[in-house]
């Protein structure tokens, strides 16, 4: 609009309109870009993991990506990024793009309390518990070592391994 121009309630509310719209496709643009970074990191993750079948010193036989179940009668659904297993012990690893406190925590409490109960037959096994991602704040690496949970970051084109301390639940 120019000087000269009246604001009318129909022209203020087509300019909200078209704002509306594009932070809408805004939105869409950064929530896909997320989205992307954070398949990328589960993937690096997961390859590196499937490479050598190897965490935190235990050899494992299976690996899956993206393992999901659902039970009507617990009323209960979980999703799980990398779970790797050996027939005594299971890996579960949670990826983000940016690992942060209240991943560690879910993955400590929610995560581990659901695949206990979604996945029965592993009730015998030792489980291993892991957070993977690009970045890490701060509190998040103090949260999962102060919890024996292993750490796996991507640097680079490189994957490193903190696994020191981790505890079996």
């Amino acid at each position: 609009m120019n000087e000269k121009e009246e604001y009318t309630f129909e022209t203020v509310w087509k300019s909200i309109q078209e704002l509306s719209e594009k932070l809408k496709k805004t939105d869409e643009i950064v929530n896909g870009i997320a989205k992307s970074n954070g398949d990328m990191a589960e993937q690096t993750i997961y390859n590196s993991l499937e490479r050598d079948m190897t965490f935190a010193g235990v050899e494992f036989e299976d690996i899956d990506k993206n393992r999901k179940r659902k039970s009507k009668s617990l009323k209960l659904e979980g999703e799980y990024d990398v779970v790797m297993e050996n027939g005594n012990t299971i890996a579960i690893i949670e990826t983000k793009y940016k690992v942060r406190k209240k991943d560690v925590s879910e993955l400590l409490t929610q995560k581990l309390d659901s695949f206990r109960k979604l996945f029965p037959y592993y009730s015998d096994y030792k489980i291993l518990l892991g957070v993977g991602g690009m970045s890490f704040d701060d509190d998040a690496i103090k949260e999962a070592k102060e919890n024996g949970i292993g750490i796996i970051k991507i640097i680079g084109d490189k994957v490193e391994y903190h696994t020191e301390g981790i505890k079996t639940y």
